[in-house]
């Protein structure tokens, strides 16, 4: 029987991959990507051979079923997602759990993410906090923001670069004894890391592109 092994991938920067990582993908039979075209770029730069299929919140339980067999027949086979760790804010978790219910051993190859990136330059204690995945779109919002409110220790979730905006100005507005700290496209050529009291946020300043990860806290 094969294994499946969940490969955490650069989310920006290409040299942030450990060598475990690229000799894991050069070694399986098999890379399922979310999308293949972005981890091509990945494999060209490190000369992995190894054949790509996609996978991603679309694939179906056909697909689920398919890689199942295909390992338990002795192929291991390496799930990645866009940038990052996989089964962080992506469908990687459907596939792990068809694993474990198959008996089939999953390996942790792990790596970046933008959770762990933006707690590593935080200042403010992160020892304990709440991650909300991404801020919800409509319906939920004033309900995220009670939640908040609720918490002693701080709140981390993502945003998108067409929401970005909107949602600082509720923060903002809502929120104004707290600290936030704003991380947008990690590791990436543009990065950008702000961090200040919201009451004296300045949301026109933020840049409405790339992908951005947020810690709230409240201020001393």
């Amino acid at each position: 029987m094969g294994k499946l092994f969940m490969v955490a991938t650069p989310i920006g920067n290409l040299g942030d991959i450990s060598f475990r990582a690229i000799e894991t993908l050069k070694n399986v039979s098999l890379v399922l990507a979310e999308d293949t075209r972005r981890t091509k770029i990945l494999f060209d730069h490190y000369n992995i051979k190894t054949p790509l299929q996609s996978f991603h919140e679309h694939s179906g339980l056909g697909k689920i079923e398919k890689t199942i067999l295909y390992i338990k027949e002795g192929n291991d086979t390496a799930l990645v997602s866009d940038a990052g760790t996989p089964n962080f804010s992506d469908p990687g978790g459907k596939l792990a759990e068809a694993a474990w219910q198959a008996g089939i051993q999953v390996v942790p190859i792990p790596g970046v993410s933008s959770l762990t990136a933006l707690i590593s330059v935080a200042p403010i204690s992160m020892s304990d906090f709440s991650f909300k995945g991404y801020f919800p779109k409509k319906k939920g919002r004033q309900t995220m923001i009670t939640e908040i409110k609720k918490y002693k220790s701080p709140v981390v979730f993502l945003e998108s670069s067409h929401r970005i905006r909107k949602t600082l100005v509720l923060l903002k507005e809502s929120l104004p004894d707290f600290n936030i700290l704003i991380g947008r496209e990690l590791t990436k050529v543009y990065e950008e890391i702000v961090f200040c009291s919201l009451k004296d946020l300045d949301e026109e300043k933020i840049t409405e592109k790339g992908e951005f990860i947020i810690a709230l806290a409240k201020g001393n």
